[in-house]
């Protein structure tokens, strides 16, 4: 029967009363019921258009709360004992550290005797405004505020990157969609571990939206400010955020506007100014970061990655654990394993970190259904370019100038690039009620098919817990994209997705954050870990010793399956060992001669063990204490005494301690030094200082003979030796961290030592003049003394604080003016604008 025929039929046939009635009686309340519903998603999507900002704070709240819930109530701490044990191991106790520091020595940190030996911790300790309102709470509400922190940056990122994406025109709803699943990506959730990353994503964030706010509107403020928290959070950022940032302005100004050089290039250029306006803004923290990476061993060392990895293959593939790692990671972070049972590529935290919703791997391939050939094209580039380096490593380690085999930032870019992809296609289906469910049919079969492959024939290595709530999902999903073709379901599916792209945020990210062990807050509070006995001894200590000295563990305080070498961080005393990515040079240096480590181990520079294993050397570093869980500690058969118990701590004291400053009589040069057998070379920095030919040709003191390295050494000897190198030593009147005043007398002309990694940024003045020192016995500091009596003062400054901080108000200023400068110049924009519209005009 044709459709004309029934039309016909039922406007000349109408119902009787008794069947309408019929009708009615029984369809009456579901047709009304379908219809209020009808209305009422129609309503929520109004809702959302009108009220998406608040929709989203509530969703990033609510979200976050499911998943966090025991770090924000301190059920938990944000301190992991697993694979990302630097939570505990090195964040925390810098961050404790520096909190310490602000508090009871300067507002801003400089040289600090707790890390190591001693080191400038100026550079990278204040990174961020969270992290520096975390610190201004004080040390020991530290570990509490790190879980609030990172959730707190996790909103951020959602809320900056909304903006960023309603201001490119995407609608509220996709708006709400991509700010939730960038928020809740694996590089934020995951990374926030390391709490460095999910700053960057907040900065990332930022930056993409200033960026539109310049390129749309001429807005100037916030470009600048992003570049300057970029610069501050960690400086080499800037060249793979600039990559970065190229790419993203050719991808839109593209998309926009047709080829135009002069156009292009008045656009890079403002950008350009604006970022070096950032850079100066920054510059009083900037100049002491990079100096300090330059310096350190992982660059300016003999660890660089630089010639083996600038020597792979340009084309060359990753291995097959590293590629199948990068591809299941865009399922989830675990989809490998979790935490310490991570199965793939590298480690937990430093794999690919490619998570960022399921939904928007099925809807990446759409977008391409509704482009021109142009816009294809354009498409096409901008993914291949993010693509690219981590099918070719080559690439990527060129995306890091060849520092390391990293993905870290990069990861984010990759989820970016993707995601605005993904969001546009969502964009599309929503706007146009289109979608090709053949490429939905064939991407959710082939992605189906990559999360079930069994790669390796000896193994499984991927989560079947994973697999399982992955394919739930993205079956889901694929329903859900489908049914936004027809328009009477469009609004139901949007808010099904909306509300399942948090669920799925929530089920994912619970895995990744709360099946892994952590410090509960219990535990925190109980006498363990960092809070155990070793508190109350180096209390006791200081309550009856006033003099300077280092103290030695013979155990490790901190709770992960991790040694921790950075207890003095925490527990107030200073070691010899440190844990850092950036370690002082001349240290690393001198434990490298000393073979303590090999300098030339990338890793063993950051995992400085100090002269944990060196008992002999005790006294050259000032080590007059060790604290010991054992009663037949090996120390006890050596320079040791025991003193007195604290809890189950041992206190010991060594006999022989030196002084934090000590005199030689006679020189051996660095050169001769080398050649010297460890032995020899520990027996000799008890009788000869070790001097660079440079400082050699300066001094009058007489060589050491060689000769008398061979001889049999006995402890009567290193008594003699010890109580010679006491004999003139330092007194110290005044110490703090950054000034050291004292007095010495010296019975002939001698080097005096201070067991200081050697800086440029320490200042000595001798009898109120000032003089250079140099570097002593391989990475320590020394001067040159007379015979006779001397005031002696050290005082410390981070190299370029002054010019640093002078940039930056020039830079501020620069700012300020350009603010004015363009402020009057939209009001006279407008101004002649109003004037030629009025009537006289």
């Amino acid at each position: 029967m044709s459709k004309k025929f029934k039309q016909s039929q039922s406007k000349s046939k109408p119902s009787s009363p008794k069947i309408q009635e019929s009708k009615n009686k029984g369809f009456k309340t579901p047709i009304k019921k379908n219809k209020n519903i009808a209305e009422a998603f129609a309503a929520f999507n109004t809702y959302f258009n009108k009220y998406g900002f608040y929709i989203l704070l509530f969703l990033l709240v609510t979200t976050a709360l499911f998943i966090f819930k025991d770090f924000i109530f301190f059920k938990k701490l944000y301190l992991f004992k697993d694979i990302g044990s630097d939570s505990v191991n090195a964040n925390y106790p810098h961050g404790y550290q520096v909190a310490y520091y602000m508090k009871h020595v300067n507002l801003i940190p400089k040289w600090s005797f707790y890390q190591g030996m001693g080191q400038n911790i100026f550079p990278l300790s204040i990174t961020d405004p969270y992290y520096f309102i975390l610190t201004l709470l004080g040390a020991n509400n530290l570990a509490y505020g790190i879980g609030i922190m990172e959730v707190s940056k996790m909103i951020s990122a959602g809320v900056l990157f909304y903006l960023f994406l309603r201001k490119i025109n995407l609608s509220p709803f996709v708006a709400v969609v991509g700010a939730i699943c960038y928020s809740f990506s694996s590089f934020i959730v995951l990374g926030s571990g390391w709490n460095i990353f999910s700053t960057e994503a907040v900065y990332l964030a930022l930056l993409l939206y200033a960026f539109e706010k310049l390129f749309q509107d001429n807005k100037i403020i916030l470009f600048p400010i992003a570049i300057a928290l970029i610069a501050i959070n960690q400086p080499f950022d800037l060249f793979p955020v600039s990559i970065f940032l190229f790419i993203y302005i050719l991808f839109r100004y593209y998309l926009v506007h047709s080829f135009n050089i002069k156009r292009l290039g008045l656009l890079l250029a403002k950008v350009a100014g604006l970022g070096v306006l950032g850079i100066l803004l920054s510059s009083f923290f900037l100049f002491a970061d990079i100096l300090q990476m330059l310096e350190s061993p992982r660059v300016g060392g003999e660890s660089s990655y630089f010639s083996r990895l600038l020597s792979a293959p340009i084309f060359g593939f990753g291995d097959k654990l590293h590629n199948v790692t990068a591809v299941m990671r865009f399922f989830s972070s675990d989809a490998l394993g979790t935490g310490s049972d991570f199965k793939g590529w590298y480690n937990y935290l430093e794999a690919p970190l490619f998570y960022f919703g399921l939904i928007n791997l099925l809807l990446v391939p759409q977008v391409f259904h509704f482009l021109d050939k142009r816009k294809k094209i354009i498409y096409s580039i901008f993914i291949s370019l993010f693509l690219l380096p981590v099918i070719f490593p080559f690439f990527r380690y060129g995306f890091w100038l060849f520092t390391g085999d990293y993905y870290r930032i990069f990861s984010l870019l990759v989820v970016i690039g993707l995601l605005i992809c993904s969001l546009n296609a969502l964009q599309f289906i929503d706007k146009e009620f289109r979608v090709s469910f053949l490429t939905l049919a064939a991407t959710l079969i082939l992605l189906l098919i990559i999360l079930f492959y069994h790669y390796f024939d000896d193994q499984d290595i991927i989560s079947e817990n994973i697999q399982t709530k992955a394919t739930i999902f993205l079956i889901l999903y694929s329903i859900l994209i489908a049914l936004l073709r027809f328009r009477s379901a469009k609004n139901v599916s949007k808010t099904l997705i909306a509300i399942l792209v948090c669920v799925e945020m929530i089920v994912f990210s619970d895995i990744t954050i709360n099946s892994r062990p952590v410090v509960t807050g219990e535990e925190f509070k109980s006498k363990i870990n960092y809070n155990d006995y070793t508190k109350d001894a180096v209390n006791y200590l200081k309550a009856n010793d006033k003099s300077f000295y280092r103290i030695h563990k013979e155990y490790s305080s901190g709770p992960a399956i991790h040694r921790s070498v950075n207890d003095a961080q925490v527990q107030n005393f200073y070691g010899t060992p440190s844990y850092y990515s950036f370690n002082q040079i001349y240290y690393i240096r001198f434990l490298g001669e000393l073979e303590m480590i090999d300098a030339k181990d990338e890793v063993q520079t950051r995992w400085a063990p100090g002269l944990i294993g060196a008992p002999f050397l005790h006294p050259f570093a000032s080590i007059k204490y060790a604290l010991t869980k054992d009663n037949k500690s090996p120390l006890l058969q050596g320079n040791y005494d025991s003193l007195t118990k604290i809890g189950d701590i041992i206190i010991l004291k060594n006999r022989y301690a030196l002084p934090f400053g000590f005199t030689y009589e006679k020189y051996i040069s660095q050169s001769a030094f080398h050649k010297l057998s460890n032995s020899q070379k520990l027996i000799t920095l008890f009788r000869a200082v070790v001097l660079e030919d440079s400082v050699i040709h300066n001094t009058a003191m007489s060589a050491f003979n060689l000769n008398d390295t061979s001889l049999n050494y006995t402890g009567t000897d290193y008594v003699n030796d010890i109580s010679a190198l006491k004999k003139d030593s330092f007194n110290i009147q005044l110490f703090s961290e950054n000034l050291i005043k004292g007095k010495i007398k010296a019975d002939n002309k001698k080097i005096l030592f201070f067991s200081i990694p050697f800086d440029k940024g320490w200042t000595i003045k001798l009898d109120s003049k000032e003089i250079k020192p140099f570097v002593a016995n391989i990475g320590f500091t020394g001067i040159q003394i007379d015979k006779g009596e001397h005031t002696v003062e050290l005082s410390f400054l981070p190299r370029f604080y002054n010019s640093g901080a002078l940039i930056s108000c020039i830079g501020l200023f620069l700012f300020l003016i350009l603010i004015i400068i363009k402020y009057l110049f939209d009001r006279k924009k407008i101004f002649i604008k109003g004037e030629n519209l009025s009537p006289t005009g």
